[in-house]
């Protein structure tokens, strides 16, 4: 066990970790976690230091370019022991995969992750999973009228920006309900 960030972590090797990616990938409904965006100052093989000055360690190799936004999703993973399992994924240039934090400060923000299912209007209005209708500002529109459903999002806790993970982009939201 190890405590990061004033929190008790639970640490499997990033191999491990690596397998559980695609079970992490498709929530069920919005989930509620902890985010870190940031973009990439540094790349040596498997590892990146990021512009906040946080470095970490990836499972796989990424395509990934310096300066591209990257953005560390935070899970807790019930495992079938019982024990839960704080897990961080990286959002890479469309590209899920298990990281390991190793050194330098970061700091979190809450927010939501779901899933886009439609799109209405040419990319005017996005409806999310369980239901939700977010509308997009026309300047925003010329990139949300090329992302199409299904896709995984992180809505930020203050539901005023919708990240699309895989294309690594965020745009302005209001809500339509």
């Amino acid at each position: 066990m190890k405590i990061l960030s004033g929190r008790l972590c639970l640490l499997v090797s990033l191999p491990v970790l690596g397998t559980l990616v695609p079970t992490l990938s498709a929530p069920t409904s919005m989930q509620k976690v902890e985010y870190l965006a940031d973009s990439i100052a540094k790349k040596d093989g498997k590892s990146i230091l990021l512009l906040g000055g946080s470095s970490w360690i990836l499972s796989s190799p990424s395509l990934a370019l310096v300066t591209d936004d990257v953005i560390i999703v935070f899970q807790n993973v019930k495992l079938k022991n019982e024990e839960e399992l704080k897990v961080a994924i990286a959002y890479i240039d469309g590209e899920a995969m298990a990281v390991e934090h190793v050194a330098g400060r970061y700091i979190t923000s809450t927010g939501y992750l779901t899933s886009v299912v439609e799109s209405l209007g040419n990319g005017a209005v996005r409806k999310l999973e369980d239901g939700s209708l977010l509308s997009v500002p026309e300047y925003d529109r010329h990139d949300t009228g090329w992302w199409l459903p299904s896709y995984k999002a992180l809505l930020t806790g203050n539901k005023m920006y919708l990240w699309n993970l895989k294309k690594g982009k965020r745009v302005l939201v209001n809500s339509t309900n």
